[in-house]
């Protein structure tokens, strides 16, 4: 029986034994960021943020932590990704994931950017003018702006590379789609309903890292039998 896959660069220059310790990376930072999506306010306005930090500073911490957790599980993840896709499609998904890849260590700056906005409103005082204040800080926009482009324009990248290329069920680059196409609506949903463009994310990736390591036990086993 042929291995169901063509071999991918990753795996043609440094073997893949590093493959199922990246594919439980990007699992759990996908577990991880929706976490951090239901312990965040979804809402950037100013007297929600406010209020959730006053009442829910303890769950603001775990969601900021979980988040930075997110951004290392998912960027150590996306080489599970390209290990999926097949040659013809290798150059346009390192540029897809190589941009998504900006966008997951940027995570990590929004953490932490978390934990300092708390510890400002705490500390500081800081009230609905301050936040507004800082919310048109160039530089908060350009940092924000850096992390939404890289996010969701690499994810959008992938998604369509792995709808191409057909190696995994078409469920999964499609709930990547969603994921991006609920951003502008996200925030009009009822409050029960907002958390579903986290999970359509959680989802997809979840279904990319049970996939890679099925065809690479797969591989293993047909190894294993040549030898």
């Amino acid at each position: 029986m042929a291995s169901p896959r063509r071999a991918s660069p990753y795996g043609l220059k440094m073997g893949d034994r590093w493959l199922p310790w990246s594919a439980a990376s990007l699992a759990s930072g996908a577990v991880l960021a929706v976490l951090a999506s239901f312990a965040l306010p979804l809402s950037l306005d100013a007297g929600d943020l406010l209020w959730s930090v006053h009442e829910e500073g303890s769950l603001w911490l775990v969601g900021a932590a979980a988040l930075f957790l997110a951004s290392i599980g998912l960027t150590f993840g996306l080489p599970t990704i390209q290990w999926l896709l097949p040659s013809r499609n290798a150059v346009v998904g390192m540029v897809g994931l190589g941009i998504w890849g900006v966008g997951t260590i940027s995570l990590a700056g929004l953490s932490m950017l978390l934990v300092a906005f708390r510890a400002a409103v705490h500390r500081l005082g800081m009230g609905h003018a301050d936040v507004e204040l800082v919310s048109r800080d160039a530089g908060v926009t350009a940092a924000m702006t850096t992390f939404l482009i890289g996010f969701y324009l690499g994810e959008l990248i992938s998604a369509l590379v792995l709808l191409r290329g057909g190696q995994v069920g078409r469920w999964v680059p499609l709930l990547m789609l969603v994921h991006i196409g609920l951003v502008p609506v996200t925030s009009l949903l009822p409050t029960q309903l907002q958390g579903l463009q986290a999970i359509a994310m959680g989802v997809a990736l979840m279904g990319v890292a049970v996939k890679a390591t099925e065809i690479w036990a797969h591989d293993q086993v047909l190894g294993q039998r040549r030898t």
